[in-house]
């Protein structure tokens, strides 16, 4: 009996925070509105089909930056268009940078959004998210991020969270090439709850839940399926349930041609959006250009094929909104692929 009651008691309790769980349209993905890599590679806790680390993508899995291992730097800006209400246009944009060092890699990433849709009801935020990572045994990596940020325009609140993550390397498996398995806990802590933002639900204020979600857990799988010469093709998986009120499918399809040319498509299912009409069934696309960068100003040959590579994006939101954005990631220094030479004399 007592059994049978702290069931029903429990899920009492869980029906009525889903029935709460009211955060704005795209309120989920807050952190990742401002670079054009996150907007068409797909939300990957495992870093995408073909790996891609970010200074913003440690902010989905903070463990992704120990896979990093040059110094990393990001710039990304997104301009977003509404074809209905009164506010047209709103914005966000996004820098960061990772640093290798041999006790662990560190992450600093800082964003802006102020969206004043009323189908996209954003408001004004800037946030700022730092993380450590390091290597552990032989594939494992691990980490953990701090994250405070400030809202207004609809209301005035502050946001101070922390996050953890881990990432599997198992390697070449079969046909999966680089597969990776990732999760991650994000946003444990308080977040924006004091807010009048519109919520996904009802469209009108008042009857809304802090964003983004508390406890929010990630899970997911990422591997290139065909590996040639000059084309590469990559998948990942993801899911997502926010505090179990809702649940969130992400897909990610890379293709990479000659080194030199990437693109990305990605897919989102949000069920509380579906189930408001505010989900998007229109992929995400972008590009990516990869270019070797010559730094012989710092006298050290090994920084003469530092890698810049610009890239683009255009995402539909909700019908009537549209995103395009524009960006760079900055890799200073050749990567070292090979092992050292060791010789006996």
């Amino acid at each position: 009996m007592k059994k049978t009651l702290s069931v029903f008691v429990a899920a009492t309790a869980l029906a009525f925070s889903a029935a709460a769980y009211n955060p704005p349209v795209q309120g989920e993905n807050l952190f990742y509105l401002a670079h054009p890599e996150m907007i068409s590679g797909g939300i990957s806790t495992a870093g995408g089909g073909i790996l891609s680390v970010t200074p913003e993508s440690t902010m989905i899995n903070p463990a992704l930056g120990a896979l990093e291992k040059r110094i990393t730097l990001d710039l990304g800006y997104t301009a977003m268009f509404n074809s209905v209400g009164s506010d047209k246009y709103g914005q966000a944009f996004g820098t960061g940078i990772i640093v290798p060092t041999d006790w662990a890699n560190f992450t600093a990433e800082i964003e802006g959004v102020f969206v004043p849709f009323y189908n996209m009801h954003l408001g004004n935020s800037i946030n700022f998210r730092t993380s450590a990572s390091k290597r552990f045994m032989e594939n494992l990596y691990i980490g953990i991020g701090l994250g405070f940020g400030g809202f207004w325009g609809n209301g005035t609140d502050w946001m101070l969270t922390a996050d953890v993550g881990a990432v599997y390397n198992f390697g070449d498996i079969a046909f999966l090439k680089n597969f990776r398995v990732g999760a991650s806990v994000n946003n444990v802590g308080k977040t924006f709850n004091n807010t009048n933002t519109i919520g996904v639900k009802s469209r009108a204020g008042g009857d809304w839940s802090g964003f983004p979600t508390f406890s929010t857990i990630r899970a997911g799988a990422a591997a290139e399926f065909v590996r040639a010469e000059n084309f590469v093709l990559g998948l990942s998986l993801d899911v997502t349930t926010n505090f179990f009120q809702n649940i969130i499918f992400d897909s990610g399809l890379q293709m990479e041609i000659a080194h030199f040319l990437r693109i990305n498509s990605s897919w989102q299912f949000n069920a509380r959006e579906a189930g408001e009409g505010c989900n998007s069934w229109i992929p995400t696309v972008g590009v990516v250009f990869k270019f070797n960068i010559g730094t012989d100003f710092m006298k050290r040959d090994d920084w003469a094929r530092s890698e810049i590579c610009p890239s683009v994006a255009w995402k539909n939101v909700d019908g009537d909104i549209n995103l395009i954005s524009a960006g760079a990631v900055l890799r200073l220094g050749e990567l070292d692929t090979e092992g050292p030479v060791i010789e006996i004399e």
